[in-house]
């Protein structure tokens, strides 16, 4: 046997080896998967539900405050539905405060410039006033303009402030049973002492 007839035995072997592995998959390349033949997903979009919205966590005074940022919304997440009509006429009487007394206020000052101003001409029913008073009414009117103004502030304030008190109280023992229960303890540190003590239970 010659040294090509070797050669050719190895070279046929090794051959043999390799197709024996591939049929099995070893050195077999997966083609590369391209971004399109992934499965679809569906995106499941959440719709808000208001109703969920309240009912969960109730009473929650957070939720209470963050509502209240609309009038009597606070109110009617805690079920105080008697106090819209309250929550509604606060805000319609400190509104009609701030136009009120902004558009009397523009009048008199209004007057006031054209009087401090010889070249302008404002014809008014108002013009036989004394400059004194139509100084005296412009700054009482603007005194009250921004009272109103703050009454507004406050309005807000003590709606918030309602409806989060109202809902931390949602939680609390307010039946009508007040009635008590005397019991004897004794102390371990002196067995003389005489006392009495009041437990009041807060939440249901």
């Amino acid at each position: 046997m010659t040294k090509t007839t070797i050669l050719y035995a190895l070279l046929l072997t090794m051959c043999f080896k390799g197709y024996a592995q591939d049929s099995l998959g070893i050195f077999t390349e997966l083609p590369p998967l391209n971004s399109s033949d992934t499965l679809p997903t569906k995106t499941i979009k959440k719709k808000f539900n208001l109703k969920k919205y309240f009912q969960n966590g109730y009473p929650s005074p957070k939720k209470a405050v963050t509502l209240a940022v609309i009038p009597g919304l606070g109110q009617i997440y805690n079920k105080d539905y008697w106090k819209l009509p309250i929550v509604y006429l606060s805000l319609a009487g400190v509104i009609y405060s701030i136009d009120y007394h902004s558009s009397r206020y523009e009048i008199f000052r209004r007057i006031s410039d054209a009087r401090n101003n010889p070249e302008s001409i404002y014809e008014n029913d108002l013009l036989s006033i004394p400059d004194a008073a139509i100084t005296n009414a412009r700054n009482t009117l603007d005194k009250r303009r921004q009272l109103s103004w703050l009454g507004l502030f406050g309005f807000y304030v003590i709606s918030a402030g309602e409806a989060f008190v109202d809902a931390h109280l949602k939680d609390f023992n307010v039946n009508d049973d007040i009635s008590f229960h005397p019991s004897l303890q004794t102390s371990a540190i002196a067995t003389t002492t005489i006392g009495v003590s009041v437990k009041i239970k807060l939440y249901k």
